[in-house]
């Protein structure tokens, strides 16, 4: 069981890293001002049995945490919850976003994250996990811990949507380029791109309903009469709020994406319609051009007695500057269509 994150964070503002789990379990145990923030990645059975006695979480919780494969969610056991994160990387060359899966339990003074997918690289998700210890300092409730961790998430949000609208952007300029342009793979492009932001649409859209459900529960369980909670409740409440005000401009962007690329897709089906268009004119305009030697030559080609033209001395070319100014003729027509 790699231990990815372990530290010790006290109500002064101190922070220091534990060496050992059951160092950690002995400080909780011991103190009322330290909050632990523990995080690990692919725990064994035996583990996850230790953690579950030592930070009391919740059986049902486990279990989907055991499982893996959970989409973004915010569950409520009494005074602990238990939250589903997908933190996400944007592959700019290979166009996908790989998803990674941490688990959060959170408690009074505790939070345990459990790293499922390590987001292609174990250095990601650690650069994660140590950036949510970095803001979890000075903390008074548990709702700061959960805060830092959405944030953290959020936060790394946003270059994956630039790096989706980036290559939008590139979609647009090979659409429109006057270059000839591969149809066919800018389709393949777009319907990829459009699987991918799905994806990373139902990632990002369960947390509106999170944020919303945390804001509710501090509204809840603050007391009104204390004039010091309720002012730390105001202060949660704001924060939970601005992490709910990027999640709303990650969602926004998601779907101006999804338009922008839709619409793509039947810009350039129309500009494949056209092009085939084009060369039907063109295929036509070629047929028609030849079909007029054709029909003379066949006519001459019939072999009856009476036919003057045959016993003509200039009969022969004639019948050939004939083909050839017909041809010339509906060559010039067609060119002024714009059909050549």
């Amino acid at each position: 069981m790699p231990i990815l994150v372990n530290t010790l964070n006290y109500h002064d503002g101190s922070s220091t890293e534990s060496k050992t789990l059951d160092e950690t379990y002995a400080a909780l145990k011991e103190r009322d001002d330290v909050n632990a923030f523990v995080g690990i990645s692919d725990p064994t059975n035996d583990d996850m049995h230790a953690l579950t006695s030592h930070f009391g979480m919740n059986e049902l919780a486990v279990e989907d945490s055991t499982e893996g494969h959970q989409r973004a969610k915010l569950d409520r056991y009494g005074h602990t919850y238990f939250l589903v994160l997908r933190p996400a990387v944007y592959l700019d060359k290979e166009e996908e976003i790989h998803f990674g899966e941490i688990h959060l339990f959170m408690g009074e003074n505790f939070m345990v994250a459990i790293v499922k997918d390590y987001l292609r690289k174990e250095s990601n998700v650690k650069a994660l996990l140590e950036d949510i210890a970095s803001k979890i300092e000075n903390l008074k409730t548990p709702w700061d811990m959960v805060h830092a961790a959405l944030d953290s998430v959020v936060d790394r949000y946003f270059p994956v949507v630039e790096g989706l609208e980036n290559d939008s952007d590139e979609i647009e300029d090979a659409l429109f380029s006057p270059m000839p342009t591969d149809t066919a793979g800018v389709s393949q492009r777009i319907y990829a791109l459009l699987n991918e932001i799905a994806d990373f649409k139902r990632a990002c859209k369960p947390l509106l309903g999170m944020l919303d459900t945390l804001m509710e529960r501090i509204r809840a369980t603050a007391d009104t009469d204390n004039p010091e909670d309720k002012q730390e409740a105001i202060h949660d409440v704001r924060q939970f709020r601005d992490v709910k005000d990027h999640a709303i401009q990650i969602n926004d962007r998601i779907d101006d994406l999804r338009s922008t690329l839709q619409n793509a897709l039947e810009v350039n089906s129309i500009l494949v319609a056209e092009q085939q268009n084009d060369d039907m004119k063109r295929i036509s305009a070629w047929a028609a051009i030849l079909v007029a030697p054709t029909i003379i030559g066949s006519i001459y080609g019939m072999n009856f007695e009476n036919m003057p033209e045959l016993q003509w001395p200039w009969g022969y070319p004639a019948s050939l500057l004939l083909m050839v100014a017909v041809s010339t003729i509906l060559y010039l027509v067609f060119k002024r269509k714009n059909w050549m």
